[in-house]
């Protein structure tokens, strides 16, 4: 069975991390330099571009470097920093006094009962707690939050207080955050949250056509017997789009399909394979990535999408006047939807007045009818 390095796993750890070579050689120096200012990192991005993979990245390499590592989800974020740094949310302290008294003018002691006093860690504990765990930390702290969109900004602005006051009393702590492209100015401008304000602000997105080739070389060579030459690497690169979620699923089902193939134990790749790998692996693509994101968009972004896809011209962009004329609509009655769709870094302006998709295949998705589920399909063919 070959070796396969490529894992799609949305929103998980690869088996095999490729690319931001050079966010990974800012972050192992701002670990050795304390005046960096890639110490408090702010990554955003479309689903699926390897944000949730960079910081696990991260992680591995302070965990590496003796650091105490911190990974928080955006489910009770506080709570969960709190937990990590204390192992409880709450103290309760247990005090049995000897109490002396005079009974009637004699002398005697009676022995009180017990007296609990319970202490509950919450938001304005977290300063306290986190200047102490970095005391305790000897080679630093690194702390990484993923989907921060999700967080609430309260939340969010309580762990940059924090950070700013063991920032502020010299300790040695790194911050690393990740979510959708939006999350970048509604939480900047949020009062509190002063401390990601001044964090490196990276936008991860595709791969250069160069990167997306050096990091399919990377992982085949991983392949033992397995040969994947220029034109074929080439072919796959421009399927990818340079997308990470999409080479992980192109490199995955091409070496699953070289797998299950009787075979000697050598194998190259020819252009008969990846024809045959490249529609598998954009159907999963459109399965998990994809549905994914149209089901959440509103009737009138759909709408809008649909109609930009038929505008594109030669660049592959779009006039919004034109769209707004096929719909029938003026224009300013689709800023809305179309501000949303910038935001969460569907699609983006490249020029006043013009649009451009930015998430693979997504134009043609958006064009397709809408398709029944299978289950239904098949009910309705056997007229249930």
């Amino acid at each position: 069975m070959l070796n396969n390095p490529f894992s799609p796993i949305f929103g998980g750890k690869p088996d095999f991390f490729f690319g931001r070579k050079d966010v990974l050689r800012r972050f192992d120096l701002a670990m050795r330099d304390r005046g960096s200012e890639d110490r408090a990192l702010f990554f955003t991005g479309t689903r699926g571009c390897g944000k949730t993979a960079l910081l696990e990245q991260l992680s591995t390499r302070a965990s590496r470097e003796g650091r105490v590592v911190v990974d928080l989800g955006p489910d009770d974020t506080v709570a969960q920093l709190i937990q990590a740094l204390v192992g409880h949310s709450e103290t309760t302290t247990t005090v049995s006094p000897q109490a002396s008294i005079s009974i009637l003018g004699t002398g005697g002691s009676l022995s009180a009962g017990s007296v609990s006093t319970t202490t509950h860690y919450g938001r304005e504990s977290l300063p306290a707690l986190l200047v102490e765990a970095c005391g305790r930390a000897n080679k630093g702290m690194l702390v990484t939050l993923d989907e921060v969109q999700k967080v609430p900004l309260d939340d969010v602005s309580a762990i940059c207080n924090a950070f700013q006051m063991a920032s502020r009393k010299g300790h040695d702590i790194m911050l690393a955050v990740a979510g959708l492209p939006y999350a970048h100015g509604k939480i900047i401008h949020h009062d509190g949250c002063t401390y990601l304000r001044r964090a490196s602000h990276e936008e991860i997105g595709l791969f250069t056509w160069e990167e997306a080739e050096g990091a399919f070389a990377d992982a085949f060579a991983y392949v033992e017997g397995l040969s994947v030459h220029r034109e074929e690497a080439d072919a796959l690169n421009e399927a990818s789009y340079g997308h990470p979620y999409l080479m992980q699923l192109l490199g995955y089902h091409l070496v699953t399909h070289v797998d299950e193939r009787d075979w000697d134990g050598r194998h190259v790749v020819n252009r008969r394979d990846v024809d045959e790998v490249v529609p598998m692996a954009v159907r999963a693509y459109e399965r998990r990535a994809l549905k994914p994101l149209v089901d959440e968009l509103s009737d009138l972004e759909l709408k809008y999408l649909r109609a930009m896809s038929e505008c594109l011209d030669e660049e592959r962009l779009a006039a919004t006047g034109v769209i707004a004329q096929t719909l029938g609509v003026e224009s300013r009655r689709l800023s809305r939807a179309r501000s949303r769709l910038i935001d969460n870094g569907t699609i983006a302006a490249p020029a006043r007045g013009q649009v451009m998709f930015c998430v693979p295949y997504l134009a043609d998705y958006v064009r397709r009818p809408e398709s029944a589920s299978s289950a239904i399909e098949i009910a309705r063919q056997r007229r249930v």
